[in-house]
């Protein structure tokens, strides 16, 4: 009697955990895809990045973009990047962004235009560039 009672519990708990998997893997996301049509830089995507303002930055092929929820803002070699290939952007905790191109490094600003490390070292004509801190810190 008592190995009917136990089967029954088994049972039981088998289909409670059935149902429950089942609502759960019922459950579907909103999933958008985004490409160009939408305003993307390009479609082929080499990172994406989280800034602390709530940004999401596509480092692409063809330039950055930054998404804002609704819209792409684009920033390419016409804005001042070096090449249309980024690689990589880093945001300091400063709030600086670095972006790593094929060309090279350069420090962004989405106000203004990007400022090569080589620029910067002009602009000091000739002295060592001095971090108060590292830059990538």
């Amino acid at each position: 009697m008592e190995y009917r009672h136990e089967h029954g519990r088994i049972f039981f708990v088998l289909i409670v955990i059935f149902c429950i998997s089942r609502a759960v893997a019922g459950e579907r996301l909103p999933l958008k895809t985004y490409t160009t049509a939408d305003g993307l830089a390009h479609n082929i995507i080499n990172k994406i990045v989280h800034d602390s303002r709530g940004f999401l930055w596509f480092c692409t092929a063809d330039g950055l973009s930054r998404f804002e929820g609704y819209a792409f803002t684009n920033y390419g070699t016409q804005h001042g990047l070096p090449q249309p290939g980024v690689n990589d952007l880093l945001e300091t905790r400063e709030g600086d962004y670095w972006v790593a191109t094929s060309g090279g490094l350069v420090r962004f600003n989405p106000t203004g235009r990007p400022e090569s490390v080589a620029a910067r070292a002009r602009a000091h004509k000739g002295e060592p560039l001095r971090w108060e801190r590292p830059p990538f810190g």
